[in-house]
């Protein structure tokens, strides 16, 4: 089969190793931790979420299925499988867990920003400039979904919202708690602006899985 491939499917792909290095880099944290004790938690999880190869490439992994299918299939596997992953290990060490995989998040967040800055050839980055950076990062669904929006965006401060969570439902369906994922999520997103710009801090103004009718957030540069 011929795959005519395009920049939008590969920026996918991106994102989506993205959040698969985020999962691996959390496992490997707890792995660090508690040994073989990790190791037994994590093979139950591959049992039913079968890890992937970061390395193949996306015309190899998308040979037999339609393009758009193909990408959201990926997405489904990496998001289910991070949120089986946490859901695990909380079980597994109760709140113990969930900070260490918070805090996971967030270090993979700043490592991940550090490299976008590298990568687009910038050495300080505005607000809005951060916020495009992650962006191109954060897998936030297909681009045919609403994801993040720009609310309000100035070099200072820019805020973007989300009406709908669009991965509450796979990591429902994984077992996790939508709270914790959120936060995880939202450590990690606050790290990467750090990465981005030390001076970058993150707030996240409502939240749809605590309660609130839409998600809010903001990066913004502190003096």
């Amino acid at each position: 089969m011929s795959l005519e491939l395009g920049p939008v499917h590969h920026w996918m792909y991106k994102k989506i190793k993205t959040t698969e290095a985020r999962e691996s880099s959390i496992a490997n944290v707890f792995k660090g931790k508690y040994g073989q004790e990790a190791d037994d938690v994590l093979n139950k999880v591959y049992e039913k979420y079968p890890q992937s190869n970061p390395d193949t490439p996306l015309e190899e992994l998308l040979e037999d299925v339609p393009i758009h299918q193909g990408i959201q299939d990926l997405i489904i596997k990496s998001e289910t499988r991070e949120a089986a992953t946490i859901a695990a290990f909380c079980e597994k060490y109760g709140d113990e867990g969930k900070e260490l995989a918070i805090k996971a998040a967030h270090d993979h967040g700043v490592e991940c920003g550090k490299k976008a800055v590298q990568e687009s050839g910038g050495n300080g980055c505005t607000a809005s400039r951060a916020f495009e950076l992650l962006s191109n990062n954060l897998c936030d669904g297909m681009p045919c979904d609403r994801g993040a929006q720009v609310k309000t965006e100035s070099d200072t401060r820019t805020t973007w919202d989300h009406t709908d969570c669009i991965h509450e439902s796979l990591w429902k369906e994984a077992g996790a708690s939508f709270e914790v994922m959120c936060e995880l999520v939202t450590s990690w997103i606050a790290g990467f602006g750090e990465g981005v710009n030390p001076q970058i801090k993150y707030k996240r103004e409502k939240a749809i899985a605590f309660g609130d009718s839409e998600c809010i957030s903001t990066y913004e540069i502190s003096e």
